[in-house]
């Protein structure tokens, strides 16, 4: 049986290591991995730079662990959104609308304390840089959304072949990420339309990002 101080102990070791989790990925988002130290991440966590490689053995991996967190959240996420809309149609009899997905998919990359931008960064390293763990990810969480969210896309239009809507999702997730992944005060959109136009807007963005993906997703 484990004593009182053993189980203390354990608790205690179960926070910082959740306290280490937190402050990283809020440091992450505000600045990026490559910019953010670990000697930030200790201080704003208030534990001992050692225990970071005790836990995770060092920030890369970290930062791995933090890709994995924010899959499950965003998964969650987009699941429950995904079955709000299902029911939606099933009850009103209605088909399913393009609109509403696409709402579904992009939603967790503007809602507050989701830190998409951070997980739309961890997906293209993944592209660039692979692990083990990254594809974990993807086994676990991205891919079995992807294919449940591909049957619903389907619905939207069955004159189109699943191979055809598998395209356009992958096309669709790409586009995504480039348009998510440049939000900063200088990007591109910004310093082409000279201010016209600012993706550091959210709600400008996100209102620009529907439209075209519908648009692109839909036939011919």
């Amino acid at each position: 049986m484990k004593t009182r101080t053993t189980t203390r102990a354990a608790q205690g070791s179960g926070e910082a290591r959740e306290r280490i989790l937190v402050a990283a990925e809020l440091l992450f988002a505000r600045q990026g991995v490559d910019k953010t130290s670990t000697r930030e991440i200790t201080n704003d966590a208030g534990v001992n730079v050692a225990l970071v490689n005790y836990y995770f053995r060092s920030k890369e991996a970290l930062a791995e662990e933090i890709f994995m967190r924010l899959a499950q959240r965003v998964t969650v996420l987009r699941l429950a959104e995904l079955s709000k809309v299902m029911d939606a149609s099933r009850q009103n009899k209605t088909s399913l609308r393009l609109e509403d997905l696409v709402d579904c998919f992009i939603k967790p990359y503007f809602e507050p304390g989701v830190h998409g931008p951070l997980f739309a960064r961890f997906i293209l390293q993944h592209r660039l840089d692979p692990s083990e763990m990254t594809h974990r990810v993807f086994e676990q969480h991205l891919n079995p959304f992807a294919l449940e969210f591909v049957d619903a896309l389907c619905m939207t239009d069955r004159q189109l072949s699943r191979v055809d809507w598998q395209w356009r999702y992958t096309l669709m997730t790409g586009t995504v990420m480039l348009a998510i992944t440049d939000v900063g005060p200088n990007n591109r959109m910004s310093t082409l339309s000279h201010g016209h136009a600012d993706a550091s807007r959210a709600e400008e963005l996100r209102r620009e990002l529907a439209e075209y993906l519908c648009r692109a997703l839909r036939r011919p």
